[in-house]
């Protein structure tokens, strides 16, 4: 799943946390415009496999896709 960070009505972080009550072993990838340090401060009850910073060429997120694949039963932890 490749979601991004700022949506309306639900935020990435409430889209992942819905998902992986459905799936937890569904790999995520969460997207956004914003620095990687300040979307991932803080804490959060579940993490992306991948954070892929915007704008991203296509092999960034063919390898962000791969990542997240490799990394979807492993422990979540993202890049």
């Amino acid at each position: 799943m490749l979601t991004d960070l700022t949506m309306p009505r639900r935020d990435g972080w409430e889209t992942l946390t819905a998902l992986r009550q459905l799936d937890p072993n569904l790999p995520v990838i969460l997207a956004s415009g914003y620095d990687r340090t300040q979307v991932m401060a803080g804490t959060h009850a579940d993490l992306p496999q991948v954070f892929l910073e915007k704008p991203f060429r296509l092999q960034q997120l063919r390898d962000a896709v791969a990542q997240a694949l490799a990394r979807a039963t492993g422990s979540g932890h993202p890049n």
